[in-house]
């Protein structure tokens, strides 16, 4: 057996695994947010999680009622005990605990014990449930041979008359998982062989998990190198699930499952490549709609947002081995969807740091979000009617905020699928470099993948690695001391290298025939990538730096970029220089630049013309007083103190009163920011760098408000260079008197850089224009 096949039926049965487990808690959690308001918004994942599991286990502590004889409520203890275990063995499977976690497999015996009474059953059904659950659980938490004798002794015979007859695929599934994870894959098929005959039968031909049975041997078979059996098997598997399923959700789990693995079995085999693209976007579709019932952009730190995750990770990985357009519009795709999940995630995280007006709002989006279990006994075009209005309430909430707030706004609060037209043709004329890191269902390590989208070209897409270069640059930059001098090289990293490593071959190709005019190349960097100064990466032996090719330009996410590029640079300018006096900065150069004077100690918030010949000083006691009223002004400058993370990130203001002298991203949302707005700060430009979670802060808060390009700071920097570089800046938006300042903020930040290129890389690199 080749390494890459059993790397295929490994990640095929984990994968399976925590799917099933997945849809199963999530069931669980349904019923506890639909009967608690309070489960429905929590900030960290142990709050929801561990209030599931409690509630539970006290429902399993239910004190016994007798009428006569009868015991009353042995089904609340049986359910409370099989939910509990099951929303734990689920944290467990993913690497993530729940602290103080009971024994989970005992507590499945607890509710089979309930089950059980005096020598009688109380439900077949029930017991052949928990049965299963209990075998997934032994083979889950790495015990395949103590699950095996109780999934063999579950012949499908016994099930005769208990409800529970289609059970019998998923029992045989975890049979022949576990000969496989035990190394006996020659047993598989003289174990379940013999039950060829009893699924031709003409009761069981007809039930909904008959697929399971063909799945399994479909794996034994790729596993024992037979590929294009397996490949013929899983098929069939696909064809009986589509001809049998029912209005049950976890047929939509079995489906994703199945497609999955057989589009991976078609790529290792290097076989029909179009269907293997073909099939790969169907998993992402129903990837999709399984995450959006689910509600998972609302706990985007949650082991179910995790095992999204993971699911994304392993349709990337499929994408990069595929040929063709298709296969790398799959890829960019997925990981778009991934980066957007923790967008959303991050606001309902921290909703009670919103201004109270959008706190309504993202309450009023996680109700919208909320989806009733569905009836059992719904039938497929109930659950289809129930599933389209779901999602055009959710569309039409979009809408309205995209109409009434922002575009941003919207996606960032209610993640729709990517429409790749209208994306292609929002970068237009640019070039757009997305990038995502995910972890895979086998979770081994992270996997960092790439796509770059070309004005006429289409898409490129592929896995790559950063590179020790890249990984030593942001752990030295994670480890510094924010109190010590400055680095003025930034630890002297071989930019070239981590050019090498980063850029993708073709981009590097159109920057080295770049001549005269620069090429627009807009970013969504992920994670530690976030913390790279772009305009630093040199690109060949003479020393060429990016910035010198390329006008540099970062988004949150690319779903969230303009049809335009960012408007040129208009007037008033509304600027605000913290003095000296207040906040020990040096900020001459600033100060002299916009023609601004001292009022005792302080220099007052003032509305500039970009001509040169007005300013009016004291126009709003403060710049939130001032965008409450939206002020007519087309910039903002502020210099002043910044740090923090999130939401939390702020502007050290003393004026801004009501907030304790400090202008956060959170109250920043509530505000309307005019197109451009630069900040001459420390760090306020710097990203929340958590795997989870996409990057919301200040700048992100700046773009929802309204704005178009904010030039900003990753971390800290000198005063008096970065004095210098916003001065020349403010030079280049407003001119000597005669001349027409028609010049974008992007294209005066990289003006700028250039102006100091020669100097040491930290009094320039560490700007960056952002733009929506």
């Amino acid at each position: 057996m080749t390494q890459a096949l059993s790397e295929t039926v490994r990640r095929a049965l984990t994968r399976d695994t925590m799917l099933r487990l997945a849809h199963d808690a999530e069931q669980a959690l349904v019923i506890v947010r639909k009967d608690d308001h309070r489960a429905r918004v929590y900030e960290t994942e142990e709050e929801l999680l561990r209030a599931a599991v409690e509630r539970y286990l006290d429902e399993a502590q239910t004190r016994r009622q007798w009428t006569g004889q009868v015991d009353h409520d042995w089904s609340f203890r049986e359910n409370g005990n099989t939910n509990a275990a099951t929303i734990l063995r689920f944290c467990a499977f993913l690497g993530r605990p729940l602290p103080s976690t009971p024994a989970i497999d005992a507590l499945y015996e607890k509710a089979l014990d309930e089950l059980r009474s005096d020598g009688t059953v109380r439900s077949r059904w029930a017991e052949v449930t928990v049965t299963y659950r209990l075998i997934r659980s032994l083979r889950a938490s790495g015990r395949p041979a103590d699950a095996l004798p109780l999934a063999m002794a579950q012949h499908p015979e016994s099930l005769f008359g208990s409800g529970a007859e289609p059970r019998a695929g998923d029992i045989q599934f975890e049979a022949g998982a576990c000969l496989l994870e035990l190394g006996q894959t020659a047993e598989v098929h003289s174990a379940l062989g013999e039950l060829e005959s009893y699924w031709e039968s003409s009761d069981a031909r007809s039930y909904s998990t008959r697929h399971r049975y063909g799945f399994i041997l479909a794996l034994a078979d790729q596993a024992d190198g037979r590929c294009p059996d397996a490949v013929t098997r899983m098929t069939q598997a696909l064809a009986h699930l589509d001809e049998s399923r029912i209005a049950d959700t976890r047929h939509d789990v079995y489906e994703l499952s199945l497609v999955l693995t057989l589009a991976e079995l078609l790529a290792h085999a290097q076989q029909d490549n179009d269907r293997a693209v073909s099939l790969a976007a169907r998993a992402l579709k129903l990837a999709e709609q399984i995450r959006g019932r689910w509600g998972v952009i609302s706990r985007a730190r949650t082991p179910l947002s995790t095992a999204f995750r993971r699911v994304y990770g392993d349709i990337a990985l499929l994408a990069d081995a595929l040929r063709g357009p298709g296969s790398a519009e799959v890829g960019l795709r997925v990981c778009l969807a991934a980066k957007q999940t923790g967008l959303a995630a991050q606001m309902r995280a921290e909703v009670s740091s919103l201004p109270r007006q959008l706190q309504g709002l993202i309450d009023e989006v996680l109700r919208a979000e909320q989806v009733d279990p569905a009836d059992e006994a719904a039938d497929t075009d109930a659950l289809s009617e129930q599933q389209a209005a779901q999602k055009e309430k959710l569309a039409t909430l979009h809408r309205r905020i995209e109409k009434r707030v922002n575009p941003i706004l919207a996606e960032m609060a209610l993640p729709t699928p990517t429409d790749l037209t209208a994306l292609r043709r929002a970068v237009g004329s640019r070039y757009a470099l997305d990038f995502a890191a995910l972890p895979d269902s086998l979770d081994t390590e992270t996997n960092w993948f790439r796509s770059l989208i070309t004005p006429n070209d289409g898409v490129f897409f592929e896995r790559f690695a950063p590179g020790d270069q890249v990984t030593d640059y942001v752990a030295g930059r994670r480890a510094r001391d924010p109190d010590a001098p400055l680095d003025l090289d930034l630890g002297a990293p071989n930019w070239r290298k981590m050019a090498c490593h980063v850029l993708p071959g073709e981009l590097r190709r159109r920057l080295d025939a770049v001549t005269d005019d620069p090429l627009e190349l807009v970013i969504s960097a992920h994670q530690e990538l976030c913390l790279l100064p772009w305009a630093a990466l040199v690109l060949d032996r003479r020393g060429t730096r990016l910035v010198r090719r390329a006008v540099l330009t970062q988004t949150p996410v690319l779903t969230c970029l303009s049809d335009a590029p960012p408007p040129a640079v208009t007037g008033p300018a509304l600027v605000r220089v913290v003095s000296e006096a207040e906040a020990g900065s040096s900020v001459n150069r600033d100060r002299e630049a916009w023609g601004l004077t001292f009022d005792k100690d302080r220099i007052l918030l003032s509305l500039c013309s970009l001509d040169g010949r007005q300013t009016t000083p004291n126009a709003f006691p403060r710049i939130s007083a001032a965008l409450r009223e939206r002020i007519d002004c087309g910039l903002i400058h502020v210099k002043a103190h910044g740090t923090g993370h999130g939401l939390d990130q702020h502007l050290i203001l003393p004026e801004e009163t009501d907030t304790d002298g400090q202008l956060s991203a959170a109250y920043a949302l509530a505000l309307r920011w005019p197109a451009s707005t630069l900040l001459v700060s420390c760090r306020v430009g710097a990203v929340t760098n958590v795997a989870d979670i996409e990057p919301v802060g200040l700048v992100v808060a700046v773009l929802t408000g309204g704005g178009r390009c904010v030039a900003a700071a990753i971390e800290e920097v000198a005063r008096l260079p970065t004095s210098r570089m916003a001065a020349h800046l403010v030079g280049l938006i407003r001119p000597a008197e005669g001349r027409q300042p028609a010049i974008r903020l992007d294209h005066a930040l990289r003006l700028a850089q250039l102006h100091f290129i020669d100097e040491p890389e930290a009094n320039w690199a560490l700007f960056n224009a952002y733009v929506r």
